[in-house]
């Protein structure tokens, strides 16, 4: 059947089965029909940059973009180590966010300019979503403060998700913004009631608490707060008095590390002041004091969410594990509501859930850390996407995750001598064959030099990092074991070298090679004051021996690093 004969709401299902990216290098300028239901399509289809062919990303910035500036919605623009440097790129080619006036949503990845972000910022005045992931800020605070206003500016903007970004609090008035998710950037208690005062919609609000003050008190209500998501530390009499502002919440999910809040403090608060939460999600650090008897502290605490509130009002069960040598206690209702687990040492396990209630997996977690010990509280965790694991490790671990279909990443933790790494290589090998959308590994030297002589199956693997190895990969011994591990698959590559002369023997000889990050034994740049008052010799060699279409640039804030975004 001739493509072309289908009806329009057909190929639009097809496109569906294709990104952006694709769809334009692929049916944009055959047609004007098929140029208008593309238009159609990216009304609701990002434009997403990350992991792109640094040849795509070119064609794309010189030929397509251009006419259609005015039909993105969304765009994803990404510094990572697969696409550096192409924020600065996509601007050289004369593009402003002025263009893309009916620009909605905007995702910005890495990137390490304040005055780039807030050139950005500036010109996005429709954005409805905005999402700033791991972006370094330097240390001019005017700059910063100057970038939250920003933020807050944006008139029409209702969720905003920062993560690894470092904010002051804002002077500007948002009556737009209702979802706000800050991680990774912990603020003080008292520093809400500003915050809240410039968010005076807020309904959804996911931030990390590091209280230093004493019984801090409010002195307002917020009835609009309906889901809150909190990692707090400190002060126990402070949380109490900020949930008692939240009359309306529906949704609380909580960490508190080193406070003892028991079951009959929760009953008592959530009876008094929460009458509409609907769900609690609880996890709870603390460590008993060495003259308190543990046995009977854990007893009194498990007890404590047994009552008729917990097991029959709700149906909110909790598990208790703890160590009795450390006499550390983790907390947390069943099934487990976070999207991190990491292992700890625990021997002894309580809980209030029933026999027949069938707790023992959780879907909501998708990062998974393993060191030295695997998990004893929760059986299994089927929806895992990274995994940090400790090797060895032995076949306990099927047990814990039924299957790694879902699993993109996978980080190898090791300090173990070669003799042990050859004794559990090959649960290593079942794993990776198994997980049939694994992209990225990272291991060191040791391991990958046990993989390189064992057959690989999987073909998804596309992302190698060897930057965590402590030495340095010499000639042609690196491009061999790498060859021998993924064969042509390797595409993105992080490593340690000896020499700069290995850099174009890996561009050469890895022939699906399209963004490479090194560090250099033999760079001397940044070891003195006078090497930044001279040229970067490292950078101009590299520039002259690569075609002139390659970005080459230094890392901005680990100088050591050079990063190639290639073809």
């Amino acid at each position: 059947m001739n493509f072309e004969l289908l009806a329009n709401e057909l190929i639009l299902d097809i496109f569906e089965y294709f990104n952006a990216i694709q769809l334009l290098l692929t049916f944009h300028g055959l047609n004007s029909r098929f140029n208008k239901l593309l238009y159609l399509h990216f009304r609701k289809c990002p434009l997403d940059f990350r992991s792109i062919s640094k040849q795509d990303f070119d064609n794309i910035c010189q030929k397509h973009l251009p006419l259609i500036t005015d039909q993105i919605i969304s765009i994803h623009l990404s510094n990572e180590d697969d696409t550096s440097n192409q924020p600065n790129l996509f601007f050289s080619y004369g593009f402003h966010f002025q263009q893309f006036n009916n620009l909605q949503s905007l995702s910005l990845y890495h990137m390490n300019s304040t005055n780039l972000i807030n050139q950005i910022l500036l010109n996005c005045s429709h954005l409805i979503y905005l999402n700033i992931s791991k972006c370094y800020f330097d240390t001019d605070l005017q700059k910063v403060k100057f970038c939250t206003n920003n933020i807050w500016n944006l008139t029409k903007l209702k969720s905003c998700y920062l993560n690894e970004f470092r904010i002051l609090l804002p002077t500007k008035i948002s009556s737009s913004l209702q979802n706000l998710s800050i991680e990774n950037n912990p603020f003080a208690l008292d520093s809400l009631i500003s915050l809240f005062q410039c968010t005076p919609n807020l309904q959804n609000l996911n931030i990390e608490i590091d209280d230093l003050s004493d019984n801090q008190s409010f002195s307002f209500m917020l009835p609009l707060l309906t889901k809150l998501t909190i990692d707090y530390r400190d002060e126990l009499n402070s949380l109490k008095n900020f949930l008692k502002i939240l009359p309306n919440l529906s949704k609380l999910i909580i960490k508190i590390n080193e406070i003892y809040f028991d079951g009959y403090q929760w009953e008592e608060l959530i009876t008094n002041y929460l009458h509409k939460l609907k769900v609690f999600r609880l996890f709870m650090y603390y460590k008993f004091d060495d003259t308190k008897n543990l046995n009977e502290e854990i007893d009194q605490l498990i007890e404590s969410f047994q009552t008729k509130f917990w097991i029959d009002q709700h149906q909110w069960f909790i598990q208790c594990d703890y160590h009795t040598g450390n006499r550390a206690m983790h907390l947390y209702t069943l099934p487990y509501g976070f999207k991190e687990f990491r292992s700890y040492f625990s021997d002894m396990s309580k809980s209030t859930c029933p026999i027949d209630k069938n707790y023992n997996s959780s879907n909501y977690v998708n990062t998974l850390i393993v060191h030295n010990s695997l998990l004893r509280p929760i059986s299994q965790f089927p929806n895992i996407y990274h995994l940090e694991l400790s090797f060895p490790f032995d076949n306990t671990l099927w047990s814990v995750i039924p299957k790694f279909d879902r699993l993109i990443s996978i980080e190898i933790i090791s300090n173990v001598h070669s003799n042990e790494v050859e004794q559990s290589i090959n649960h290593l090998v079942l794993l990776i064959n198994q997980a049939i959308h694994l992209s990225s590994i990272t291991i060191d030297y040791l391991i990958l030099s046990q993989l390189s002589v064992v057959e690989i199956k999987n073909k998804s693997i596309h992302r190698l990092d060897l930057l965590t190895n402590d030495g340095h990969f010499y000639g042609i011994e690196c491009i061999s074991l790498i060859q021998s591990f993924l064969g042509d698959q390797c595409e993105v590559l992080l490593i340690n070298i000896e020499n700069r002369s290995i850099v174009l023997d890996l561009i050469e000889k890895i022939s699906n090679l399209r963004a490479l990050t090194f560090q250099c034994q033999n760079d001397q740049w940044g070891d003195s004051s006078e090497s930044l008052l001279n040229e970067d010799e490292l950078i101009q060699w590299l520039k002259n021996c690569l075609p002139s279409n390659c970005s080459v640039i230094r890392d901005e804030i680990d100088i050591s690093i050079i990063r190639l975004w290639i073809r």
